[in-house]
Parts: structure tokens; C-alpha cells; sequence
């Protein structure tokens, strides 16, 4: 569990580090925003990983089950029909799951 607390972490201070970065050079930005991708991939791999120990986790079923329905929102928005406001209603979504998932993973851990 140690491990999987130490990849969230690591997973979500990479964009924080990299932006830091673009206090010094400004073209850091566009890379901190790029590498929030890579936080997702990782937290979306932890909860896999997670779920596949503990499959009666709400907690964790209930993450998966909103991160697929974030991308079928968002291909469908994108791909057949297009709504701003769906867009506006989007564009948070991942922050709250990167926090969620921690708020889960730091809960176990001293659990």
C-alpha cells in the first residue's frame, strides 16, 4: 500500500513540480498541463490495480464507473453532438477524481 500511496503522490506532484518550473521558464506550462494527463493514466492504473485486491470497494467501483462515464460524456460531446454547457460541466471532472482517488488511497493507508 505503501507503493500505491507513494505513485499517487508522485503522480500528482509531477504537474505541480513541472509548473513550478514555469515560474522560472515559461514554456514549463504547456508541459505541467501535458503531464496531468500522465496523473490520470496512473491514478485510472492505481484504481485497476486497487480494485483488482478489493472488488467489493464502492469507493473504488464507484471511481471507475465515473471515469467511464467522464469519457463516453466526453467522446459523445466531442464526436455526435456538441453542448457547451456539457463541455463547462466536464472540464472539472478530473480534478475531482484525482482528488477522490487520494482521498480514498491516504484513507486506506491508514486504515
Amino acid at each position: 500500500m505503501k507503493i500505491i500511496k507513494y505513485l499517487n503522490t508522485f503522480a500528482l506532484g509531477l504537474p505541480i513540480i513541472i509548473a513550478f518550473l514555469g515560474l522560472i521558464d515559461g514554456n514549463y506550462y504547456g508541459t505541467a498541463l501535458v503531464s496531468t494527463m500522465l496523473t490520470g493514466f496512473i491514478q485510472v492504473v492505481l484504481s485497476l490495480l486497487l480494485l483488482s485486491y478489493n472488488p467489493s470497494n464502492k469507493y473504488l467501483q464507484i471511481y471507475i464507473i465515473t471515469v467511464i462515464l467522464f469519457f463516453t460524456l466526453w467522446y459523445l460531446n466531442a464526436n455526435y453532438f456538441y453542448s457547451d454547457i456539457l463541455t463547462f460541466l466536464l472540464f472539472p471532472i478530473p480534478l475531482l477524481l484525482a482528488i477522490y482517488l487520494s482521498i480514498i488511497i491516504y484513507k486506506k493507508e491508514t486504515l
